[in-house]
This record gives C-alpha cells, structure tokens and sequence, in this order.
C-alpha cells in the first residue's frame, strides 16, 4: 500500500484523479483554484511580459536560478517570475529548478519563458562517493553528536534535526531512536549530495545569482550552502505581516544564520547616524496600530476574535492583584527553522520552554503568562499531527505537571490583542521572537535566550548561559526596567525591523486567492500585476531590487528612510496605495 500511495503521489495525474474522488476539496484548492489564480495572474502581467520578452540573453551576464522546490506558494512564484521579468530585460538567463509534479506551478514559469530543470532528472544525477563523511555520520549518537555536527563548512547535523523536526511538525527529538537516527543521517548524507549537485549545476548553466526561500532543511539546505560557500550571489525572500511587502535579503558569509529580519551591523550604524526617534515615532505607531487592526490579512490571521483593552482593564481580565509584576512567555513555533538563526541557550525550543516553566513555577514573586504561539490557530498541525492538543501543553504537562496558581496557560483563542498582551506584561521572555522587538519598542524588560537577531542592539537582558538565564527568571521581579536610551534603541529597531525591512513591490497588488474569501493560511495570499499602461521602463520598484540585488554585499534592502522617502509612498506611476490593502475578486 505504501508503494502504491508513492507511485500516486509522484504522478501528477493519478494524484489529481485520487485526488478528484477521495479528497474533493484539496482537489479543488491544488488544481482548480490555483489554475484560477495563474489565469489572474496571467491576465494581469501581459503587458510585463510583453515589455520584458524583446532582450535576447547575454551571455556575459551571469544566469539567474529560482529554487522554487518541490512546491511553493503561489504568491513567492508570480513575485518571483515577476522580478525575473526583470533580469532577462537586462540580458540574463533565467532557470527555475522545480518538480516535474507540480504542473500548475510550472504554468507560471512557462509563461515567462523561464528555462526549467527538473528535480527528479536533477537528484537522479550521481554524486561521487565520500567514504570519509559516511564514517563520520555512521559515529553519530546523541543530539548532540548530530547537532554539532559539521562537514565541508556547512552545519549539516543542524540542518538535518530541522529538517527531521519539521517534517513532523514537532519540536520533540529522540534521536536516540534507531529510526530517528538512521532517518537523521540519511538526511545528513541527502543534503550534502545534493549541495554536490547544486554547485556543479552553478557550473553548468553559469548560474552566479540563486533565489531561495527556503535554506536550512531538506534539498534547499545542501542547494543554499552549495551556493554560499562557493561564492554565489544568495538573495532570500520571505513573508511579512503585510499583505503588500516581502523581505529581500543578501545571505553572505557574513550574514548566514541570522534571521531574515535582522539588521546588518552596517546598516545598523547608519540608522542610528541618521533616523532621529522624534521623527518616527507616529510612523511606528501606525504600523503597530495597522499590524494589530484590520488592515492586513496575513496579520489578522493571528489574531482573530480579539480586542485591545486598556492596561487596567487587563489585568483585572487576568485576575492579578495591584502591585504584581507580570512576565509573558512567548512560545516558538516549536520545529520551525530550528538551529538557522544563530546559537541558542537550550538544545531546542522545547526543552527551552520547558526549563522557562519550571523557572517560573519556582518563582511565586511574579505572574506568568505562558503564550502559544498563534500562528497554531492556521497552520493545520495542531489536528493533523498532535490530534487536537498542543505540543506545549504535552510538553509541560509530561516534564513540568500541574501549574501552580501563579503560572497560567494562554492559547491562541485569548480575547485579548497580542497588543494588549505586550502592553500588560512587565517582562517579555523570548528565544529571539518578534514580540521582544515589539516589547523593546514598549518600553518593557526582554530576556532572550538565543543569538541571530537583536540581542546585540543594546534593548534586551541577554544571558551567556543556561544558568545565568535560569538565575535571571529566579529573580525577575528584580532586574530593572529598561533605561530611556535602552527604549530609544528598541523604537529605532523596532522601526527598522517593521517600516524599513519591509519591501514594498507596488506593482503587484495583493489578492484573496479563487475558492477563499479571506487570508487565513499563507497560501490564500496571491498576487495579481499593477502596471501602468503603457510601459516604458522597469518600474522603480522593480528596477531598484534589480540594481540592489547586483550589490552582493549590501545584505539589507531597505525603504522608509524618514529624510528620503515618506513612508507609505508611491511612485508617481501609482497615484494611489490601493495595494496596502488586500482587494476581493
């Protein structure tokens, strides 16, 4: 049976057909809809594909490859093909590197004459065989055998933990396990075989720019640090909570393993030179305002049913007594990305949530708040996997038990705004999450317990081990609130994080994909093209992360510089920002 499911599955017919008479409405979300969404977007680009198509490649210039994977959401293939356009305007030649079995996703590529190399035909090449790391993986034990491990430059135990963790979509690993082990180094040996292939691919087609989203699990790893660690110009682009900007970011081997949302040391110097806090602070508050409203999708999907209350009314909500400090705890997702951004405390956020309970069950001076991450609420693990009960829940209920009074679970059904859960709490503790930049920007007390983000700005309380953390939570009530120019560096980070690393593209206007009427997973956000009629030149928004993206060393695209560019602007092309809202078909 389980041969008979994989033959289906790697056939792009008989998975439609299974599909079409077991599974109705995946078939109409994989096929239908998304066939749909390309049509949209099809109409919508004809006149930047008509204007981009008449530059015959140079060959001089190097080729650009999209790794879009086995599959990838609409809304990252229309951007992609969209700045693609671009790079053929300007002479290079575009590849894709996609599955043979996603055929929708491939209409998308085709339309752009976008040249395609398939990854059955790509992973089916032979690789030379490496007796020496075989050994290696083969001495492999413990977690921590694996975790550390590293062969040719590249954190390939890391790489494989996440990528075991996340296929499981669970933060628990038992690595001492013989199908967890064996599993593990499979995924070892995978990923460096296939960063083998990635760079004599490079080679091949004289690829010298590579687009990713994905890096750290499964082929994408072994792809990202074949490309890295043989000079490639690395460009990332990932998700925000506006419907209408994306991150885009240089990787180099100065900015790898840190978060898509971190700042350069470079830029950071520059921010501080020249962005005055007196200036940006209504634009920061507007953002918070806009990201914990109703002007975003991707941002309304975490918060759902709930309302911002004043402080007082809040803590009377919560039952804590006048003069009691309160510490949020703020959950991870708990297999997500792990061990990419930076160096962490604990050996994983499960085991970090876990000694933060205890902590704090130890600790009688302060109200704790432990918050489950949100984003439970839309990713659909929480049924498929965990049958209806929170991994956090199973983890503190196994390792920690019953909660005393003063430690409380909240879940992503709270009827208070993540706002006000940043407004109410004293203390905000944290790996490396958003909330302690939010938090920093309040004026609150962050402890973190990891690297690769923030905790070198100068706004949080950053333990260099797991005692001093674990002795910090013992006396929290006691550590200090943040100084005035503590608060002045977490507005200045906060502003950079969200209204300058956010990358308006105005000539694509977010959408509700066919078959949804509202935002509620990443993949109902698609894309549909703004262009002014008629084209006469790359628009400025595109242009400019062409020209940007030729910089390999300027790691960070910004916008909104208060001096320069007012942020919520728009080219003189796009009278209006229609596009900062998601528009109904």
């Amino acid at each position: 049976m389980h041969a008979l499911k994989a033959f289906v599955l790697a056939h792009w017919p008989l998975r439609a057909l299974a599909l079409l008479v077991l599974r109705r409405k995946i078939f109409m979300d994989e096929f239908v809809y998304k066939l749909g969404d390309y049509r949209d977007f099809k109409a919508s680009v004809a006149g930047w594909r008509a204007f981009t198509s008449k530059t015959p490649a140079d060959p001089k210039k190097p080729g650009v490859l999209l790794v879009a994977g086995a599959k990838m959401n609409t809304q990252w293939n229309e951007l992609w093909v969209t700045l693609a356009a671009a790079y053929q305007y300007h002479g290079h030649k575009v590849f894709v590197l996609t599955s043979r079995n996603e055929p929708v996703q491939n209409l998308f590529y085709k339309l752009f004459g976008i040249q395609t190399i398939f990854l059955q035909d790509w992973q089916a090449e032979p690789v030379r065989h490496d007796e020496t790391l075989y050994a290696e993986v083969d001495a492999l034990q413990s977690f921590f055998d694996f975790k550390e491990y590293e062969y040719a430059d590249a954190p390939l135990g890391k790489m494989a933990l996440s990528t075991y963790s996340r296929l499981r979509a669970s933060g628990i690993m038992d690595v001492e396990a013989p199908g967890a082990r064996a599993e593990s180094r499979d995924w070892i040996v995978k990923i460096h075989e296939t960063r083998l292939r990635a760079e004599r691919l490079f080679d091949r087609h004289g690829i010298g720019i590579v687009y990713l989203t994905e890096i750290f699990m499964e082929e994408y790893g072994g792809i990202y640090y074949g490309a890295l660690r043989t000079g490639r110009n690395v460009i990332r682009t990932a998700g925000t909570v506006r419907d209408n900007a994306v991150v885009i970011q240089h990787l180099t081997p100065g900015s790898d393993r840190t978060h898509f949302s971190a700042i350069t040391p470079k830029s950071w110097q520059r921010i501080l030179d020249e962005v005055d806090v007196a200036r940006i602070e209504h634009d920061l508050a507007a953002n918070f305002a806009d990201r914990y409203g109703d002007k975003w999708g991707l941002s309304k999907r975490n918060q759902p049913n709930t309302k911002i209350v004043a402080i007082k009314e809040a803590r009377q909500t919560l039952g804590v007594a006048e003069g009691r400090k309160i510490a949020v705890v703020y959950s991870h997702i708990l297999y997500d990305t792990l061990f990419f951004n930076g160096e962490d405390l604990f050996a994983n956020y499960a085991e970090w949530l876990v000694e933060t309970v205890k902590a704090a069950c130890a600790n009688p001076e302060v109200d704790w708040f432990i918050k489950v991450h949100p984003s439970n609420l839309w990713r659909g693990e929480l049924e498929y996997y965990h049958g209806g009960v929170f991994e956090e829940v199973r983890l503190i209920k196994e390792h920690v038990g019953e909660l005393p009074a003063h430690v409380h679970m909240v879940f992503p059904d709270t009827p208070l705004s993540p706002y006000t859960w940043m407004q109410v709490a004293d203390y905000g503790i944290t790996v490396r999450g958003t909330t302690g930049i939010e938090m920093g920007a309040l004026g609150r007390t962050v402890v973190t317990a990891g690297t690769g983000r923030y905790e070198w700005i100068g706004f949080t309380v950053n333990p260099q081990s797991k005692q001093e953390y674990l002795d910090t939570l013992a006396k929290l009530q006691d550590v200090p609130d943040p100084t005035a120019e503590q608060h002045r560096l977490g507005k200045l980070f906060a502003y950079a994080t969200f209204c300058m690393k956010p990358y308006t593209l105005y000539s694509l206007k977010p959408a509700v994909r066919n078959g949804r009427s509202s935002i509620f997973s990443s993949d109902d956000l698609v894309y549909l093209g703004d262009f002014p009629e008629p084209l006469r030149e790359v628009p400025q928004d595109i242009e400019r992360v062409y020209r940007w993206s030729l910089l390999r060393d300027e790691v960070d695209l910004l916008s909104g510089w208060p001096d320069q560019v007012p942020l919520g602007s728009v080219p003189s092309s796009h009278p209006t920002d229609e596009g900062a809202v998601v528009s109904s078909r």
